[in-house]
């Protein structure tokens, strides 16, 4: 695991390595093990590293025998050395051992065509000299992240955006539009960024830069029909054995290692099937990492207690407490390069810090709800007809009068009621609907809806698969993935999600969606094959995902920060969103006519963001949060 970045113009005949130099240092908690820098005639590769496999070997930039073709690379090649047999049956000479090689001697032999060969997690970027063309990939799903931005003849890519800021002409510029659909995403969908002129690389998609400009396409993308079922696996009986075969097989993919590696361990049915699949994988006791707290109210630790102790893991806990909570926020909107969307990144990356002692490499069970529907959402989307007959007037009423204790129903009634599932599918997990989004920016309620090239790509109406295969596109990359690697790759951790090996992910969008979805149960079928390895309290336990007390907090000890931050500062966000109803927002909740604690959570997200990147010089917000680094070639 790695951060990456690069500079091509060709039009210039000597490049400014040293632009590119900055650019791999300020991510340097990516890859704290080494440094690299490859510079040619019109183009720049830059590299830091995190060693996980072929420890000494495998310095990048990597190039070929003959370097006219050269790497920097993020991530893992699960299948190397599967690949790597192929290519030296094909006359291709090997210096090292690990999997980055291997993407230099594929590309030779397939061009672009390469990475229908990989299976794993990747972003890269290769430099062919003889053709004069750079070519960035990210991996299927989207677990690696990618971006890149355009500078009069520059064309630069980095893992992360802060690095482009070592530019000297491209600066922090915040996005509105992304702004406005943050307050429904809680994150930005691809393409766009928080920051104006930054794009992502979206998921399974290649871009290749020449002289002639750049080009963007897709090289896979999610089933979006249903195919047939294997003929061998139509019964239940049968699904569930496949279904469990796969998923062994990428907890094993996964296994891959010449570093320690250790598992998140939540307490819910999917890490816990990890950690049990794990177990029977390895012959030594797995290291195992979970996260809560003192009052059991709310905190997960003793059901990761259980699995722990059935497992015989190496078990370790982190008590989180309010003490202290605040002082990380600024740190992690740096590492993040945008607003800490969910509540959970703050244990999640603290966590990290302190597995860090002890793995390099740490499994978890992200990407399940995605696949095999385990949000209430997806059991009760379909009433979304019946409730349709609701005025738009009276639905904003009534989700205006509903008590604070009631939030959960307010939820449902709120995306029920949305006609366009464009407008409803977001507002399962949105802090705000689109009438409070319009009071607090007001005018600015023009742009289009992210989700709208998905529903009328899909053109099936209000289909569970829909829904699935929206998330997987949006929800899943742009919020939980992107939290997933900046939290643990800002403590230097390698983060590896087995429900997303590829072919795990295309079996099951072709399963019918009753064996997802049961009555009001939603993942069904993954609670029947944790059944064979967890206790019925662990798989059968209402889903809670990781909460803090957040409400309370909001109300006692963070009080004054979140006036603070939000409504008594000038800045970015009093600047853009309306001062009465940031006020209003607050003093709801405060006064406990309402629950607003993920509205107030997104808007002190998005005030310590800007004045991070926004309020102040990056100069001294780098000075502040990056790890130092000492000089080097």
């Amino acid at each position: 695991m790695c951060g990456i970045c690069g500079i091509t113009n060709f039009d210039r005949p000597t490049m400014d390595s040293g632009i590119v130099v900055r650019m791999r240092d300020v991510m340097r908690h990516r890859g704290p093990d080494g440094a690299g820098l490859f510079a040619a005639d019109c183009a720049v590769l830059g590299h830091v590293r995190l060693s996980i496999i072929d420890v000494e070997g495998s310095r990048q930039p990597l190039s070929n025998e003959d370097e006219t073709v050269w790497v920097t690379f993020n991530g893992e090649i699960y299948n190397y050395r599967e690949l790597r047999e192929r290519l030296v049956s094909k006359g291709h000479v090997f210096r090292t051992s690990g999997d980055t090689e291997t993407l230099v001697h594929l590309y030779e032999e397939y061009g672009l065509e390469m990475v229908g060969h990989l299976q794993g997690m990747f972003a890269f970027g290769i430099w062919d000299a003889k053709c004069r063309r750079l070519f960035l990939a990210r991996d299927r799903m989207g677990i690696k992240p990618l971006y890149y931005s355009q500078c009069g003849g520059d064309f630069v890519f980095a893992s992360e955006p802060k690095a482009f800021f070592q530019h000297p002409g491209i600066g922090p510029r915040p996005s509105a539009e992304a702004i406005w659909h943050y307050l429904t995403f809680r994150s930005v969908p691809a393409p766009a960024t928080f920051f104006e002129g930054i794009y992502k690389v979206r998921p399974g998609h290649l871009v290749t830069v020449t002289d002639n400009g750049l080009v963007d396409r897709p090289y896979w993308d999610i089933p979006l029909r249903q195919p047939d079922v294997h003929p061998r696996a139509t019964k239940p009986g049968d699904i569930e054995a496949q279904t469990e075969s796969l998923l062994r097989t990428a907890v094993q993919r996964r296994l891959i290692s010449d570093v320690p590696l250790g598992a998140f361990l939540s307490g819910g049915v999917d890490s816990s099937l990890i950690v049990a699949m794990m177990s029977t994988l390895t012959n030594a006791p797995v290291r195992t990492y979970s996260v809560g707290f003192r009052d059991t109210t709310w905190s997960e630790l003793p059901h990761a207690r259980l699995v722990a102790q059935k497992y015989r893991t190496d078990h370790h806990e982190l008590v989180l407490e309010e003490d202290g909570f605040a002082d990380h926020l600024e740190k992690l909107a740096w590492i993040r390069d945008s607003p800490l969307s969910e509540p959970a990144d703050v244990p999640l990356y603290l966590l990290s810090k302190m597995a860090r002692q002890d793995v390099k490499v740490l499994l978890s069970g992200e990407g399940s709800d995605e696949l095999f529907a385990g949000y209430p959402k997806y059991a009760y989307d379909r009433f979304s007809p019946v409730i349709n007959w609701i005025p738009g007037r009276l639905a904003q009423a009534l989700h205006a009068a509903l008590p604070a204790r009631l939030r959960r129903v307010e939820v449902a009634l709120r995306s029920l009621c949305e006609r366009n599932p464009a407008d409803r599918w977001p507002q399962w997990f949105a802090p705000f609907t689109r009438w409070e989004k319009a009071l607090l920016m007001p005018d600015h309620d023009s742009w289009p809806r992210p989700l709208q090239e998905y529903v009328k790509r899909l053109g099936r109406g209000m289909t569970l698969e829909a829904m699935l295969y929206a998330d997987c596109k949006v929800w899943l990359p742009d919020n939980l993935l992107d939290r997933g690697d900046r939290m643990t790759m800002g403590a230097s951790v390698e983060g590896r999600v087995p429900f997303l090996d590829h072919e795990l992910v295309e079996y099951a969008f072709g399963l019918p969606g009753d064996v997802k979805v049961k009555g009001f149960v939603g993942k069904w079928l993954i609670k029947q094959i944790a059944l064979k390895y967890l206790p019925e309290t662990i798989v059968h336990r209402r889903k809670v995902g990781f909460r803090l007390p957040l409400t309370q907090w909001f109300r006692g000890p963070l009080r004054d920060l979140c006036y603070d931050r939000i409504c008594a500062r000038e800045g970015l966000l009093r600047g853009l969103l309306d001062k009465r109803e940031l006020q209003k927002v607050l003093d709801d909740h405060c006064s406990g006519r309402k629950d607003n604690w993920l509205q107030i959570w997104s808007l002190l997200g998005l005030s310590v963001w800007s004045d991070v990147f926004c309020n102040r010089p990056v100069s001294i917000a780098q000075k502040e949060f990056c790890p130092k680094v000492s000089p080097r070639s």
